[in-house]
């Protein structure tokens, strides 16, 4: 167990990195040996995806969210990758789904409206923004201030770079990971994307 333990904790430095080819090979046997984890499987799929394997790692998406179909992060996650598919359809019922699981995320409020806005949908979208900011403005009122990220993502999807070692896609991996990562975006982009 404790080599199981080491190589899992080496799979996700090398998530960390985003050296996907490593990491991938290492996820995928960690899979075959150990239970199932929506966690592992999660990052094994990212990994997929960054490798240019999409339709695949969505299959993976769909396995992390029948294992754990309560759990909102499945949702939101495939419905990132949906939409960096372009499937925007699929992208709204995922984060639709998320968001009947936990209707206070703000990110995934925000990032519906986004998608929203894209088919024309501007009241809906305009109240998902409205929800958003609100949820925001009660984090700061309980003395959450984050940080303000590094980088401005070029355009609502986030751009995936196959195998390089993009810091965008290390600021999004870390808005679905990190709650105060999740908050400082969600204010970057209500900001006009200026820090």
């Amino acid at each position: 167990m404790d080599d199981f333990i080491a190589r899992r904790k080496q799979a996700e430095s090398l998530y960390a990195e985003q050296q996907w080819a490593e990491a991938e090979r290492l996820f995928a046997a960690l899979r075959e040996e150990g239970p199932d984890d929506g966690n592992l499987i999660h990052d094994h799929a990212v990994c997929i995806f960054q490798l240019g394997r999409k339709k695949e790692a969505l299959q993976e998406l769909d396995r992390a969210a029948a294992l754990e179909p309560d759990n909102p992060y499945r949702y939101s996650s495939r419905a990132w990758m949906r939409a960096a598919m372009k499937d925007v359809d699929g992208a709204i019922a995922d984060y639709r789904k998320a968001l009947d699981l936990d209707p206070d995320d703000a990110i995934a409020l925000n990032n519906l409206g986004l998608l929203e806005e894209q088919y024309g949908m501007r009241k809906s979208a305009q109240e998902r923004f409205r929800r958003a900011d609100t949820l925001m403005g009660i984090l700061k009122e309980a003395g959450v201030d984050p940080p303000s990220p590094t980088e401005a993502p070029a355009e609502t999807t986030p751009a995936v770079e196959p195998q390089g070692k993009s810091n965008l896609w290390k600021e999004m991996a870390g808005v679905f990971t990190d709650a105060a990562q999740r908050r400082a975006f969600i204010a970057f982009i209500r900001n006009g994307f200026r820090s």
